[in-house]
């Protein structure tokens, strides 16, 4: 891979706490910021700390997203609550705003917030949300869309597609009824994923079945893989000379530590980093993209316990459940999350809210995004 190589990294004392210690990691030349004309967010819906621990185990080595060499931590709360839900995280990745559990794209007291989708279309940049839930989900109508409660899922698919600034939507399935709406609204609607980057309409809409892939399964035009999407996005979005902006999101990680499904947790989670790796490598080999990685929340309350390995990960305990890690829970904690950037030097005690290198709060994610763009 250009401009990029492998170095054996031992990360000093005061950052051990990002897991870092002796690892091989990805050592950007970095960019320059002014280079910068394409901003990229990749969010793991529910992806914790032990989520990712749990999947490097699983593995037997470094997850990609863990050889980024720019880390630190996220605060992830909303501005009602310690513990947010999707709505109100997004919202504050979209927006720099912190706004109350389940509102989407709106301030507590209801104002409609400009988001970073809105900012970079004013700068004349191509815009793309893709999700692999279905498309009126938190996370991406956080991006998209305006409503006072995530559930009024027509008013946010009607917003997202008649006032919105996103060019292109990618989805999981929706119904007939649905789809109708962004084509009513002017969107092209593209029946196989891997025609999107050729397609030369102004605004695209694309809805399959997105799905972590395991070794017996194969992508076929019903069955389509998350990183193959994306980069199918990437080439569309990048024919735009002024740049663009995009969000992805990985978003049945969060489903799967919802129902404690260790399994399907990190079967999403591996796709989700696959994803991860091919966006890294379509932007390693440009000098203009920011690529950034995180998750809204933790969801599950996951712990894993001392001596848990790949090969003992799933043995039963004699009381019940595992061994050697268990769930506190089926709902969101207030876990503080990775947060993961690539390409441009990002100076994270420079946007931090608490004024250090190792965490930041979720609307400090947004003042980077929103930076790097006008830069």
């Amino acid at each position: 891979m250009k401009r990029r190589k492998l170095l054996s990294v031992c990360i000093a004392a005061s950052l051990l706490t990002l897991s870092m210690a002796c690892t091989s990691t990805v050592q950007e030349d970095f960019f320059k910021k002014d280079e910068i004309k394409n901003v990229i967010l990749l969010i793991g819906d529910g992806m914790g700390q032990n989520q990712i621990k749990a999947a490097e185990l699983y593995k037997k080595e470094k997850l990609f997203l863990q050889t980024l060499t720019q880390q630190t931590f996220v605060e992830t709360r909303s501005a009602n609550e310690k513990v947010t839900d999707s709505a109100a995280a997004s919202t504050a990745y979209a927006t720099g705003i912190r706004t109350n559990n389940g509102v989407v794209g709106r301030s507590p007291d209801g104002t409609e917030l400009e988001t970073i989708v809105d900012l970079a279309k004013s700068k004349g940049k191509s815009t793309g949300v893709i999700t692999t839930e279905e498309l009126y989900g938190a996370t991406p109508m956080g991006f998209a869309a305006h409503a006072n409660s995530r559930e009024e899922h027509e008013t946010l698919l009607l917003s997202a597609a008649t006032t919105s600034n996103v060019d292109l939507f990618v989805s999981y399935n929706l119904s007939a009824a649905y789809k109708e709406i962004f084509t009513m609204s002017g969107y092209t609607l593209v029946e196989n994923a891997a025609d999107i980057s050729e397609c030369s309409a102004e605004k695209v809409f694309g809805a399959y079945n997105i799905n972590a892939l395991t070794p017996s399964m194969v992508a076929t035009e019903d069955v389509v893989a998350f990183d193959r999407v994306v980069v199918e996005a990437l080439e569309y979005l990048s024919r735009d000379s002024d740049g663009f902006f995009l969000m992805a999101e990985g978003a049945k990680i969060d489903k799967a530590s919802h129902s404690n499904d260790m399994n399907a947790m990190l079967r999403e989670l591996l796709a989700f980093d696959d994803m991860v790796k091919a966006v890294v490598n379509w932007a390693s080999d440009r000098r203009d993209t920011l690529v950034l990685v995180t998750a809204d929340h933790e969801t599950g309350g996951l712990t894993l316990k001392d001596g848990i390995t790949s090969e003992n990960m799933f043995e039963t305990a004699r009381g019940g459940g595992y061994k050697y890690f268990s769930w506190s829970g089926i709902h969101h904690t207030a876990t503080d999350v990775y947060f993961y950037a690539y390409g441009p030097k990002v100076d994270f005690a420079a946007y931090s809210s608490f004024g250090e290198f190792n965490r930041v709060k979720n609307i400090d994610c947004n003042k980077i995004m929103r930076d790097f763009l006008i830069a």
